[in-house]
Protein backbone atom coordinates (compact mmCIF):
# COMPACT_ATOMS: atom_id res chain seq x y z
CA UNK A 1 0.00 0.00 0.00
CA UNK A 2 1.16 3.29 -1.23
CA UNK A 3 0.76 6.34 1.34
CA UNK A 4 1.03 10.28 0.47
CA UNK A 5 2.62 12.15 2.40
CA UNK A 6 2.11 16.30 2.90
CA UNK A 7 4.72 18.69 2.81
CA UNK A 8 3.14 21.02 5.39
CA UNK A 9 6.17 23.06 6.01
CA UNK A 10 5.04 26.75 5.32
CA UNK A 11 6.97 28.59 2.54
CA UNK A 12 10.69 30.43 4.02
CA UNK A 13 9.04 33.71 3.95
CA UNK A 14 6.49 32.91 5.78
CA UNK A 15 8.80 31.04 8.54
CA UNK A 16 11.04 34.13 8.18
CA UNK A 17 8.30 36.76 9.46
CA UNK A 18 7.42 34.69 11.91
CA UNK A 19 6.70 36.86 14.67
CA UNK A 20 6.78 33.97 17.16
CA UNK A 21 9.87 32.06 15.91
CA UNK A 22 11.57 33.84 12.81
CA UNK A 23 13.43 30.97 10.74
CA UNK A 24 17.18 32.34 9.68
CA UNK A 25 18.33 32.81 5.89
CA UNK A 26 21.12 30.87 4.51
CA UNK A 27 23.35 32.54 6.26
CA UNK A 28 21.93 32.62 9.95
CA UNK A 29 20.24 35.68 10.07
CA UNK A 30 17.08 36.65 11.13
CA UNK A 31 14.59 39.14 10.50
CA UNK A 32 14.79 40.62 14.16
CA UNK A 33 18.68 40.42 13.74
CA UNK A 34 18.74 42.36 10.12
CA UNK A 35 16.17 45.01 11.76
CA UNK A 36 18.84 45.73 14.06
CA UNK A 37 21.59 46.49 11.56
CA UNK A 38 22.92 50.04 11.41
CA UNK A 39 22.59 51.89 8.47
CA UNK A 40 26.12 51.19 7.25
CA UNK A 41 25.41 47.37 7.01
CA UNK A 42 22.49 48.05 5.27
CA UNK A 43 23.77 49.75 2.69
CA UNK A 44 26.96 47.97 2.24
CA UNK A 45 25.14 44.27 2.50
CA UNK A 46 23.51 42.99 -0.50
CA UNK A 47 21.75 39.66 -0.04
CA UNK A 48 19.32 40.77 2.55
CA UNK A 49 16.60 42.71 0.72
CA UNK A 50 15.51 39.53 -1.27
CA UNK A 51 14.17 37.91 2.24
CA UNK A 52 12.85 41.25 3.66
CA UNK A 53 11.14 41.64 0.43
CA UNK A 54 10.29 38.99 -1.56
CA UNK A 55 8.99 38.91 -5.09
CA UNK A 56 7.06 36.38 -7.46
CA UNK A 57 9.81 36.72 -9.45
CA UNK A 58 13.36 35.49 -8.89
CA UNK A 59 15.87 36.99 -8.82
CA UNK A 60 18.53 37.64 -11.60
CA UNK A 61 21.13 38.80 -8.98
CA UNK A 62 19.97 35.82 -6.42
CA UNK A 63 18.66 32.89 -7.80
CA UNK A 64 18.57 31.25 -4.87
CA UNK A 65 16.27 34.14 -3.28
CA UNK A 66 13.13 33.29 -2.05
CA UNK A 67 10.79 33.96 -3.49
CA UNK A 68 6.17 35.07 -3.68
CA UNK A 69 4.60 31.48 -4.53
CA UNK A 70 0.59 31.75 -4.34
CA UNK A 71 0.68 29.80 -0.70
CA UNK A 72 3.08 32.89 0.67
CA UNK A 73 0.64 35.44 -0.86
CA UNK A 74 -2.40 34.10 0.55
CA UNK A 75 -0.43 33.61 4.21
CA UNK A 76 0.64 37.14 4.30
CA UNK A 77 -2.95 38.55 2.99
CA UNK A 78 -4.99 37.02 5.70
CA UNK A 79 -2.11 37.53 8.63
CA UNK A 80 -2.55 40.72 10.26
CA UNK A 81 0.93 39.33 12.36
CA UNK A 82 2.50 38.92 9.26
CA UNK A 83 1.64 42.03 7.60
CA UNK A 84 2.96 43.66 11.10
CA UNK A 85 6.46 42.22 10.52
CA UNK A 86 6.59 43.15 7.33
CA UNK A 87 5.60 46.80 8.08
CA UNK A 88 8.33 46.76 10.59
CA UNK A 89 10.42 46.22 7.82
CA UNK A 90 9.54 48.92 5.94
CA UNK A 91 9.84 51.22 8.40
CA UNK A 92 13.58 50.33 9.59
CA UNK A 93 13.94 50.81 5.55
CA UNK A 94 12.47 53.77 5.07
CA UNK A 95 14.66 55.19 8.58
CA UNK A 96 17.57 54.25 6.22
CA UNK A 97 16.26 55.77 3.36
CA UNK A 98 15.69 59.43 5.86
CA UNK A 99 12.05 58.91 5.81
CA UNK A 100 9.73 58.18 8.91
CA UNK A 101 6.60 56.38 9.16
CA UNK A 102 3.24 57.13 10.54
CA UNK A 103 0.05 55.41 10.95
CA UNK A 104 -2.67 56.76 12.04
CA UNK A 105 -1.75 58.19 15.61
CA UNK A 106 1.74 56.28 15.21
CA UNK A 107 -0.15 53.06 17.11
CA UNK A 108 0.40 50.12 14.85
CA UNK A 109 -2.16 47.94 17.02
CA UNK A 110 -4.73 50.62 16.19
CA UNK A 111 -4.07 50.17 12.72
CA UNK A 112 -4.72 46.42 12.71
CA UNK A 113 -8.09 47.01 14.84
CA UNK A 114 -9.10 49.93 12.23
CA UNK A 115 -8.40 47.29 9.37
CA UNK A 116 -10.81 44.71 10.93
CA UNK A 117 -13.38 46.52 11.43
CA UNK A 118 -13.31 47.53 7.99
CA UNK A 119 -12.41 51.24 8.11
CA UNK A 120 -10.43 52.82 6.40
CA UNK A 121 -6.64 53.36 7.62
CA UNK A 122 -4.57 56.41 6.71
CA UNK A 123 -0.56 56.39 7.09
CA UNK A 124 2.01 58.94 5.81
CA UNK A 125 5.44 58.91 4.61
CA UNK A 126 7.22 62.23 5.51
CA UNK A 127 11.15 63.35 5.43
CA UNK A 128 12.93 62.52 9.19
CA UNK A 129 15.21 64.61 10.74
CA UNK A 130 18.09 62.26 8.89
CA UNK A 131 16.96 62.95 5.63
CA UNK A 132 19.79 65.60 4.30
CA UNK A 133 22.06 63.22 5.41
CA UNK A 134 20.43 59.45 4.41
CA UNK A 135 19.85 61.19 1.07
CA UNK A 136 23.07 61.68 0.45
CA UNK A 137 23.45 57.94 -0.21
CA UNK A 138 20.33 57.39 -2.82
CA UNK A 139 19.26 60.33 -3.92
CA UNK A 140 21.71 59.80 -6.65
CA UNK A 141 22.14 59.12 -10.41
CA UNK A 142 22.56 54.92 -10.97
CA UNK A 143 22.04 54.06 -7.47
CA UNK A 144 22.00 50.30 -6.18
CA UNK A 145 18.94 51.22 -4.15
CA UNK A 146 16.93 52.42 -6.49
CA UNK A 147 16.44 48.98 -7.77
CA UNK A 148 15.87 47.88 -4.18
CA UNK A 149 13.28 50.60 -3.47
CA UNK A 150 11.21 49.19 -6.68
CA UNK A 151 11.57 45.81 -5.18
CA UNK A 152 10.11 47.00 -1.67
CA UNK A 153 7.16 48.96 -3.46
CA UNK A 154 5.99 46.09 -5.36
CA UNK A 155 6.18 42.99 -2.27
CA UNK A 156 4.54 45.37 0.02
CA UNK A 157 2.33 45.44 -2.34
CA UNK A 158 1.50 42.09 -3.32
CA UNK A 159 1.93 40.97 0.38
CA UNK A 160 -1.01 43.11 1.27
CA UNK A 161 0.45 46.68 2.28
CA UNK A 162 -1.07 48.75 -0.27
CA UNK A 163 -1.46 52.12 1.24
CA UNK A 164 2.02 51.90 2.46
CA UNK A 165 3.33 51.35 -0.83
CA UNK A 166 1.57 54.00 -2.57
CA UNK A 167 2.50 56.57 0.40
CA UNK A 168 6.09 55.60 0.19
CA UNK A 169 5.62 55.98 -3.60
CA UNK A 170 3.99 59.63 -2.93
CA UNK A 171 6.92 60.37 -1.16
CA UNK A 172 9.22 59.58 -3.97
CA UNK A 173 7.91 61.46 -6.27
CA UNK A 174 7.84 64.46 -4.52
CA UNK A 175 11.58 64.15 -3.36
CA UNK A 176 12.30 63.88 -7.35
CA UNK A 177 10.38 66.13 -7.90
CA UNK A 178 12.45 68.55 -5.49
CA UNK A 179 15.68 67.00 -7.45
CA UNK A 180 14.49 67.03 -10.74
CA UNK A 181 16.78 65.02 -12.67
CA UNK A 182 18.82 63.46 -10.13
CA UNK A 183 16.97 60.36 -10.65
CA UNK A 184 17.01 58.56 -13.67
CA UNK A 185 13.59 58.89 -15.93
CA UNK A 186 14.49 54.97 -16.08
CA UNK A 187 14.54 54.62 -12.28
CA UNK A 188 11.20 57.26 -11.77
CA UNK A 189 9.74 54.96 -14.62
CA UNK A 190 10.79 51.23 -12.70
CA UNK A 191 9.17 52.81 -9.69
CA UNK A 192 6.03 53.73 -11.45
CA UNK A 193 5.50 50.28 -12.50
CA UNK A 194 5.55 48.94 -9.54
CA UNK A 195 3.18 51.15 -8.01
CA UNK A 196 0.33 51.18 -10.42
CA UNK A 197 0.90 48.38 -12.60
CA UNK A 198 -1.63 45.33 -12.22
CA UNK A 199 0.34 43.03 -9.82
CA UNK A 200 0.76 40.05 -12.14
CA UNK A 201 2.96 42.50 -14.13
CA UNK A 202 6.75 42.93 -13.04
CA UNK A 203 7.83 46.35 -13.31
CA UNK A 204 10.51 44.92 -15.95
CA UNK A 205 7.95 43.11 -18.08
CA UNK A 206 7.23 44.95 -21.17
CA UNK A 207 4.92 42.79 -22.44
CA UNK A 208 1.55 43.86 -21.61
CA UNK A 209 0.46 40.29 -21.86
CA UNK A 210 2.76 38.97 -19.52
CA UNK A 211 2.55 37.45 -16.30
CA UNK A 212 0.60 34.24 -17.36
CA UNK A 213 2.40 32.44 -14.51
CA UNK A 214 1.25 34.65 -11.81
CA UNK A 215 -2.91 34.15 -12.85
CA UNK A 216 -3.29 34.11 -9.10
CA UNK A 217 -2.40 37.76 -8.68
CA UNK A 218 -5.02 38.37 -11.58
CA UNK A 219 -7.57 40.97 -10.41
CA UNK A 220 -5.80 41.08 -6.95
Amino acid sequence: MTTTTTNTTPPFPVRFYSPTSPAPDSSGRTLPSILSWPDSALEYSHDYIQNLFPLPERSPINPSAPIIDEQTFRTFRSSPHLQTQLRRSLKRMLEFYGFRLLLGDEDTNKKEEEEEDGEESTCQVLPADNFPAASEHWVTRFNHNHLRITRIIRSCRVLGLEDEAQTFYGALMAIAGERRGVISRKTLMFWRRAAERPLHLAPEDEDADGGRELDWLVDV
